[in-house]
């Protein structure tokens, strides 16, 4: 399929606008995700267009059905890093024209820290702490996430940073740890660990944490 009608195929799906009036929503959303002019982007396919466009190709077929709830799964993985600032850009341009909410799934911190107003980490499916992406990335209260903000490369060769590094290997995911599932690579494990699985503890108003060292 062509963009163009991979874009329109959405509102076919659904029923949504008459015919006629498809092919100049899908014209008006190519322009607003930049691929212009949109009458040449219209009639081209996918092995035709570099991949930062592919990617803008891809936010428009999303973006045609106006919806309001977005789950983005690493929207920039694939993508050229010099290009990757281009894109999401593109999506917080969008987010605030449309009024849009991003569930914004990725494994780059940087890029977390960068797009994100709240921070949710998750290990072996579960999410073990959530609050405002500064707390979280300046004061880390989980063990995983502490291990993890110190895994951030630092772009200053003078600065020194300590690495902890969690011991063991990831567990399966098939067959997770009882309790709470990072207590056997947890360098502050203890009894109640193994046998309990954490509730979600509120340390303040915007941060909660599923870790037994705060359910005191």
């Amino acid at each position: 399929m062509t963009i163009g009608h991979a874009t329109e195929d959405a509102l076919d799906i659904h029923h949504i606008g008459e015919k006629p009036k498809r092919k100049y929503e899908v014209m008006q959303m190519l322009d607003r995700v930049g691929l212009s002019p949109a009458e040449t982007f219209y009639n081209k396919y996918p092995h035709q267009l570099s991949g930062g466009q592919r990617q803008r190709a891809v936010i428009g077929r999303a973006m045609i059905l106006e919806a309001k709830f977005i789950v983005a799964d690493e929207p920039v993985a694939m993508v050229d890093v010099s290009i990757r600032a281009q894109i999401l850009d593109l999506m917080l341009s969008l987010k605030k024209e449309l009024g849009l909410t991003y569930v914004f799934i990725t494994h780059d911190l940087a890029t977390a820290s960068y797009f994100c107003e709240r921070i949710a980490i998750m290990y072996l499916g579960k999410i073990v702490e959530i609050g405002l992406r500064d707390e979280v990335f300046n004061s880390p209260k989980h063990p995983y996430t502490v291990a993890l903000m110190s895994a951030i490369p630092v772009p200053d060769p003078k600065h020194k940073v300590r690495r902890l590094i969690p011991r063991g290997e990831i567990p399966s995911p098939i067959n997770t740890p009882s309790g709470c599932r990072f207590h056997p690579r947890c360098p502050q494990v203890f009894e109640t660990c193994p046998k309990e699985i954490p509730r979600m503890l509120s340390t303040s108003p915007t941060r909660q944490v599923a870790c037994h060292l705060f359910d005191k």
